[in-house]
């Protein structure tokens, strides 16, 4: 009963979310308000426990939202400059087999924007570039979001996963475990399972592509760029693997795929592991005007001062995460720290402003960038306001998120002498799943990033449920978080952000007609109907619907 009356705020989020359509920014208020309730009047808190935890929910989420917006800021910022569009067209004359094209751009170069920004940016960036290479945009929004799953754990310089460690990072000394270490091994277990999908990934896209796409409608087309979705793969997973264990999330995404990158025009270049006949779209489709922002001339822009925004972030991770280097411990010096805040003793906040991405380097870069590409001032107005415009709803979600996730922890501190919710329904999900829940948590972990369109908040609500989950079960905790981690990457084919971000770059929602009470017609754009030709969409499908379709991307892993 107690496990049932605590879930009540994420079971109120589910049905609004995904049954209401009630974006997260305004679900998660409302469940925090519910949890108020339940914690008042069923738990029997005091309005002293409750008001410090959310403010320290509040205080907790800054570390979050910094490197939301930092990143969301240096993308507006290369966009503004030209920096992008001098970027994109590096790919421009790599190869003419679209095929190629997809692995390159779709999955090396989406891996690298989600391993820099995160956050919906990779497919709205590499869909558009598809189709102004001749890919239809269908094809282009399909394959991006599909592909945008393996590098999503260490997106926006590791965001997800340190976010999932902040969630438990309090507790682990208490159980004799050093923090870092931990750490570092969650980033391993989390590259591990995401890269043994990988090559599956790759392979299928291309193979769905041609089958739905092609001249020939046959999945068959893909069987020649099976050697090159391999050398992908494997690029990949040679270099994020030992960056996850010795270094940490916040690079792991962003070199790994730089360099696989670079491997695969190089090999593409060369005719290694090409295939023999160039494959093509029947009907060559292209961007019909220029994305406002674009107008800079970029073809005298040189592709190091292009990529020279992203060389500097890349250096000061490398410099700054790996320790025999002896800067870490220097950056992690620089901190801010409050305890017992409004006279509560476990509530305690602590900020490493230096450590943090978001301000270094992300927003130190951007500064940076603003000198180096000569940005006026109306320019750099445009640029601060497009990223607030954009980071609002997250801002919103991730207050509340936090708080949430506080008062479900620290509920112990209750007059009824009940254990804390977050406890009770683990007790819950431990009597109900067994031993399956290794079963279990990745579920959890895709649906959370389905209702809330973000693997960072599906670990922020469900990375301490499932922490305390297995340590009842007797189960790795590690092994647990992981799997909430990778579970929450694979939902993000399907997160409503990153559908509403691809389609509207791209233009592929369908729009109808309807007729107004007077008889005329109005053209109206509505996600929610079928398109006629391919009925598997994620996006053309009611957001009941999609909320079973993670379970195909779930399966691949």
């Amino acid at each position: 009963m107690l496990a049932l009356i605590a879930a009540i705020p994420i079971l109120l989020t589910i049905v609004m979310t995904v049954g209401l359509n009630v974006p997260a920014k305004k679900a998660l208020p409302i469940a925090w308000l519910s949890i108020v309730i339940i914690g008042l009047f069923y738990w029997q808190m005091d309005v002293q426990h409750i008001v410090s935890y959310t403010v320290t929910g509040f205080l907790g989420s800054i570390d979050t939202l910094l490197i939301i917006f930092g990143a969301i800021l240096l993308m507006n910022m290369l966009k503004e400059a030209g920096a992008m569009r001098r970027i994109e067209g590096m790919f421009n004359g790599i190869t003419e087999d679209a095929r190629i094209q997809l692995i390159i751009i779709g999955f090396a170069f989406s891996g690298f924007i989600e391993g820099a920004a995160g956050f919906g940016t990779p497919a709205a960036i590499a869909a558009p570039l598809l189709i102004g290479l001749g890919f239809p945009p269908m094809a282009a929004a399909i394959s991006c979001l599909i592909l945008n799953s393996t590098p999503v754990p260490f997106g926006a310089a590791g965001t997800p996963t340190n976010s999932a460690f902040a969630c438990v990072s309090d507790v682990l000394p208490t159980l004799g475990i050093s923090p870092d270490n931990w750490l570092l091994s969650l980033s391993f277990i989390s590259a591990l399972g995401m890269d043994l999908g990988a090559f599956i990934i790759i392979f299928l896209v291309v193979g769905i592509t041609t089958q739905k796409f092609g001249k020939n409608h046959k999945f068959s087309d893909a069987v020649p760029v099976l050697p090159f979705c391999l050398l992908a793969a494997f690029s990949f997973s040679l270099f994020s693997l030992p960056l996850a264990r010795f270094i940490g999330s916040e690079i792991t995404s962003l070199a790994a795929a730089a360099i696989t990158v670079f491997v695969l025009l190089g090999a593409a270049k060369t005719g290694f592991l090409m295939p023999k006949d160039v494959w093509r779209f029947e009907s060559q489709e292209a961007k019909a005007a220029e994305k406002s922002g674009d107008t800079v001339a970029t073809s005298h822009m040189s592709l190091l001062k292009a990529w020279t925004p992203y060389l500097l972030i890349s250096l000061w991770l490398v410099l700054t995460r790996i320790p025999q280097i002896g800067l870490k411990p220097i950056v992690q010096s620089f901190s801010v720290s409050v305890s017992n805040i409004l006279g509560v003793e476990n509530a305690v906040w602590s900020f490493k402003y230096v450590n943090n991405p978001g301000i270094a380097p992300f927003i130190l870069v951007v500064l940076i960038g603003i000198a180096l590409y000569g940005l006026n001032g109306a320019q750099v107005k445009h640029m601060f306001v497009a990223s607030g415009r954009q980071v609002y709803g997250a801002f919103i979600a991730l207050l509340f998120g936090f708080a949430l996730v506080y008062i479900y922890r620290y509920s112990n501190a209750n007059a009824a002498g009940f254990e804390s919710m977050l406890l009770a329904m683990a007790h819950g999900m431990a009597d109900l799943a067994g031993e399956n829940f290794f079963y279990v948590s990745p579920i959890i972990g895709s649906i959370g990033a389905f209702m809330f369109g973000s693997n960072t908040v599906s670990n922020i609500m469900f990375t301490p449920l499932q922490f305390e989950t297995a340590t009842i079960l007797n189960l790795p905790q590690i092994a647990i978080v992981a799997l909430q981690n990778q579970g929450g990457a694979i939902g993000n084919m399907i997160c409503i952000n990153n559908i509403v971000a691809v389609c509207a770059t791209t233009g592929s929602l369908l729009h109808h007609l309807h007729r107004r009470h007077d008889g005329s017609a109005q053209p109206r754009a509505d996600s929610s109907l079928l398109i006629p030709d391919y009925p598997f969409l994620p996006f053309a499908v009611p957001r009941w619907r999609r909320f079973f379709l993670w379970a195909a991307g779930f399966v691949l892993y």
